[in-house]
């Protein structure tokens, strides 16, 4: 229930900007997996009750699911989708496309060598 409470609260605070990644191991964490939006990730612990849950009826989650057993699993799935979610973000925000006006037969400028 406090899981429930603590994630609309993150919710409402993002306004719908953020990914949310949800890590769980219990049964518990099941239903409020159910509440995340289709681009959040869900983390079940592999061959714990949320895990299980999941794996029996995967179709019930709209999120990305992403397993871990371990600490270094954890770190590396965790690193991986958070890589990936700024990545994405960057791209939308940073990329942007500018042309200079040139005429065809203008010549290029020629590289300064520099010594090393």
């Amino acid at each position: 229930m406090w899981k429930d409470i603590t994630l609309e609260r993150i919710r409402s605070s993002t306004a719908g900007k953020k990914r949310l990644i949800y890590l769980g191991d219990e049964k518990r964490d099941y239903y409020s997996s159910l509440k995340l939006r289709g681009e959040d990730y869900v983390m079940p612990r592999k061959d714990f009750p949320l895990w299980e849950l999941i794996s029996n009826d995967p179709t019930q989650l709209k999120d990305q699911v992403h397993e871990w057993s371990n600490g270094e699993e954890l770190e590396r799935v965790l690193l991986h989708l958070t890589n990936r979610s700024l990545s994405s973000q960057l791209l939308f925000t940073d990329c942007k496309l500018q042309t200079f006006p040139m005429s065809a037969h203008e010549p290029l400028l020629q590289a300064l060598l520099v010594p090393h």
